[in-house]
């Protein structure tokens, strides 16, 4: 039966099941597997599931080799990790000496010893990318506190790129490694003092991709916030929307960084125990933003303060919505957290420990594609 399809009819019933049944059904006969690995399969089945909800297909890439799927949340099934095996992850044992870049159309990036890695959760498929040679040529660049990062599609060209920038304040330097997967090679560009000033003064986070550029989260010198873009199009920097403040024990508090629900932005702010979100779908410097929801964590459940670590760095990030409402909370690296806005209630869902030694939080909000790193 399955050999007997007409081409059309077997595509647009294939188009309509997730991706990763889809990697399942490749056994069904070389027909199907020489179909559903098609670059060209793969991107009408992106169109297709960027058309609908996008909330049943996101999966959380947590830690260092799991993810995570909403459905388990939802259905109560409890936290369900997937195990992932990528060789070049760990490869050193060093936990401190990778980060995830970004996530792109079913696409994450990590950094890792230096080297690039592009990875897709669903299909299992990864590739090395050649070094961008930038920490090399910047004697002052701090990969850890100097550098920010970001992966995107350029729909013009068709191509996904990878974005490595350097900020470096007293010398009033910027610039940026763009990396290009059509190519296969990097390209530098830099920018004027005039632009710096006029951009902001720290930039804060991993880039976010949202209508075609990447957007991350910037720091003033007097607490002035905003959102930065870079057009991957033109490659330009462009400040494009101002960030809300939040009072917190009577101090104006800047928000701390973005993330995207469905097809909308979403920045929060995460002191102490209180997290507050905007969300908005309006792009330019005339968008505005929209109180998503707040809470108040204040003795509703103690941590583990055992460890001085938890102390230091304690941290509330909302992750991701899932489909009935509920919102997902990392709290403190260890814990997932299933907060429902309409009662007020929580889930607990500890998940991993993570090496005393390791202060940064690696996580990245993916959707369920077929988008393959070799697509070009």
């Amino acid at each position: 039966m399955a050999e007997s399809l007409p081409e059309e009819i077997l595509i647009d019933i294939l188009l309509r099941v997730p991706a990763e049944s889809l990697v399942r059904f490749k056994l069904v006969c070389k027909r199907w597997r020489s179909l559903i690995s098609d670059p060209g399969f793969a991107k009408l089945h992106l169109q297709r599931l960027k058309a609908g909800d996008l909330i049943p297909r996101q999966r959380i890439f947590i830690g260092d080799d799991e993810t995570i799927d909403f459905k388990t949340f939802d259905a109560n099934e409890g936290c369900v990790a997937v195990p992932h095996k990528i060789k070049t992850i760990k490869s050193d044992g060093n936990y401190t000496n990778w980060r995830i870049v970004g996530s792109c159309d079913g696409l994450v990036c990590f950094l890792v010893s230096g080297i690039f890695l592009i990875y897709n959760p669903t299909t299992r498929e990864y590739r090395e990318l050649p070094s961008s040679d930038f920490e090399e040529d910047c004697d002052l660049l701090d990969r850890n506190n100097e550098s920010f990062y970001g992966l995107g599609y350029e729909p013009q060209s068709d191509d996904y790129k990878i974005v490595e920038g350097i900020q470096e304040f007293f010398d009033h330097f910027w610039g940026a490694a763009i990396f290009s997967l059509k190519s296969g090679s990097w390209r530098r560009i830099y920018f004027p003092s005039e632009e710096i000033e006029e951009i902001g003064f720290d930039v804060g986070g991993n880039g976010v991709y949202w209508k075609g550029a990447l957007h991350w989260h910037v720091y003033g010198l007097w607490d002035d916030t905003g959102i930065l873009s870079l057009d991957l199009s033109e490659e330009k920097f462009h400040q494009v929307l101002s960030a809300p403040k939040v009072e917190t024990d009577g101090q104006s508090r800047p928000c701390m960084n973005l993330g995207i629900h469905g097809t909308s932005l979403f920045i929060y702010s995460s002191y102490g125990n209180h997290v507050h979100t905007w969300i908005t779908d309006e792009y330019g410097k005339g968008g505005s933003w929209t109180k998503w929801f707040s809470v108040d964590w204040t003795n509703w459940f103690s941590l583990n303060w055992t460890n001085w670590v938890s102390v230091v760095s304690k941290v509330s990030i909302p992750l991701v919505c899932t489909r009935s409402g509920e919102i997902i909370f990392l709290i403190n690296r260890d814990q997932l957290i299933l907060f429902n806005p309409e009662d007020n209630t929580y889930k607990d869902y500890p998940y991993k420990d993570y090496p005393y030694n390791d202060f940064s939080v690696k996580y990245a909000i993916y959707l369920e594609t077929l988008i393959s790193p070799y697509l070009f």
